[in-house]
């Protein structure tokens, strides 16, 4: 009687082991679902921004455009990088409005705006609340002295800290282009931080006008082409209650038609 007690437990352990392998397998197939959904996701924004989207316009301001695929949920969103806050362009003024944004005062506010500039300059010269080379080398970081590569590595810098940097992925940039701020396509935030609350009074009502229904914001099918001018597009595709993908692609519509796009880096 024991050992049939004994057999019938290690089948049990081996069959509940098995249900586990398969739940495991499963999961990992949604997922593998799910990325393949925002990589759909992705073709259909491209295609949208090349041909017109659903009434020949495509909003180019994050806004989010939300459909099915298959058994996944989609969300995309196109956003203008000249929306956003051009972190390797910005003055002092700007720089310091951008952290007293992410609520930074006082000495701290000094001591961030000081060393995003010294970060990004090309001298190895401190400011009075900043930091250079000597300050990192203990913790062995790598001061750019020079543009930044990406909105994350703000983390790196003095007074920062990846926290507030994560609150900059969505407003700010440094895929920005060239040519002007486009007021109609950013946050509010931007706007307070380029043009300040008085500079950027109009656009920020405009704005806020736009944000609620009241007007339209200019999409594509309105503005004509945008080439040459960087976009980024975020998917996001659920499957399930579980099951997430999520991607956030640069791209440069061309004007050529045997390649009306080209793809730039994927964060």
């Amino acid at each position: 009687m024991a050992s049939i007690l004994v057999f019938a437990l290690i089948a049990l352990m081996v069959i509940e082991g098995s249900r586990g392998t398969i739940v495991a397998a499963s999961a990992e197939a949604d997922r593998a679902r799910a990325g393949a959904a925002a990589e759909a996701g992705l073709a259909i924004a491209l295609r949208d921004l090349v041909n017109g989207g659903p009434g020949g316009a495509v909003p180019i301001d994050g806004r989010v455009r939300r459909l099915r695929f298959g058994d996944a949920a989609l969300a995309i969103a196109i956003q203008d990088e000249r929306g956003k806050i051009p972190l390797n362009a910005l003055e002092r003024r700007q720089a310091q409005r951008m952290f007293a944004e992410l609520g930074l005062t006082g000495e701290r506010l000094d001591v961030a705006t000081d060393s995003f500039l010294d970060w990004i300059d090309e001298d190895e010269d401190p400011r009075p609340n900043g930091a250079e080379r000597a300050y990192y080398a203990p913790m062995r970081i790598h001061p750019r002295d020079g543009g930044l590569r990406s909105v994350a590595e703000v983390a790196l810098i003095r007074g920062v800290g990846k926290a507030l940097a994560d609150r900059l992925e969505s407003v700010a940039t440094v895929h920005y282009g060239v040519g002007s701020f486009e007021p109609a396509h950013a946050s509010l935030m931007a706007i307070r931080v380029i043009e300040g609350e008085e500079g950027g009074a109009i656009d920020l009502l405009n704005r806020q006008r736009e944000l609620a229904g009241q007007r339209t914001a200019l999409e594509i099918g309105q503005q004509g082409a945008l080439v040459g001018r960087p976009l980024t597009i975020e998917v996001e595709a659920r499957l399930g209650q579980t099951a997430r993908a999520r991607l956030r692609q640069i791209v440069i519509l061309t004007g050529r038609a045997a390649s009306p796009y080209a793809l730039k880096e994927r964060y």
